[in-house]
């Protein structure tokens, strides 16, 4: 696997864009930028999947939505298992501190 780029996204896109609107060859425009010709066309291909997630409208926020619901009840269930948990211990130390 290559090295991970430190290239800011907005500068990605850019280069993405170029692209696609083939003011110039892809060889020139991974040439400029210091990359090679497969990491410009992958991240094409990533932009244009991103582009193709948000298009798919508000049912993705929907589920994210049910997502992040379920994710906060299961946080409610911890911290009141954690909270149960505090007093149990609470109750021992008294215990175990009384029979000293």
């Amino acid at each position: 696997m290559g090295k991970k780029s430190t290239m800011p996204p907005e500068q990605r896109a850019q280069l993405v864009l170029r692209l696609l609107s083939k003011e110039e060859p892809a060889a020139q425009i991974a040439r400029r930028a210091g990359i090679s010709e497969q990491t410009l066309y992958r991240w094409r291909d990533e932009f244009i999947g991103g582009g193709t997630q948000a298009l798919k409208g508000h049912g993705g926020l929907a589920e994210q939505a049910k997502e992040r619901e379920r994710l906060a009840a299961r946080i409610a269930e911890g911290d009141q298992v954690i909270g149960e948990l505090t007093i149990a211990n609470r109750v021992l130390k008294k215990l175990s501190g009384a029979s000293s």
